[in-house]
């Protein structure tokens, strides 16, 4: 069960990093793989068309409680480095979850700052 679905898409899984020490995740990034995110960004009718990169979501120094839900908020992302980057740099709302099973990401995320149009995000990633 890997996938990384923006509004649907499912951009696979290329990098996972997961390092928790202490109850603060010290570097959590998961990035779309590469090469779909390639094959997208040519399809000149598609809805990633000329996409730079595969999408990308980090969290850095954010305490953590393994095996509960983390809500991420206004609140959370003014104090801790989270973010999701496709174009740009972009806040995710939406929850977390890290067991010894899964890391289970679902909320919702913006293509770029200033859209208003939200598209849900899909991370799931075995352990």
């Amino acid at each position: 069960m890997n996938f990384f679905k923006v509004n649907g898409t499912d951009f696979g899984i290329g990098k996972v990093v997961c390092e928790i020490e202490n109850d603060i995740i010290k570097d959590l990034t998961i990035v779309g793989d590469k090469n779909i995110g390639r094959a997208l960004s040519e399809d000149e009718n598609g809805e990633w068309y000329c996409m730079p990169y595969a999408p990308l979501i980090f969290f850095s120094s954010v305490p953590f409680e393994k095996n509960t839900q983390m809500e991420i908020d206004d609140e959370l992302l003014d104090e801790y480095d989270i973010s999701f980057v496709f174009h740009e740099h972009n806040d995710v709302y939406g929850t977390l979850t890290i067991n010894d099973n899964h890391i289970l990401i679902n909320g919702e995320v913006r293509q770029h700052m200033n859209d208003e149009k939200l598209y849900s995000l899909e991370i799931a990633v075995d352990r």
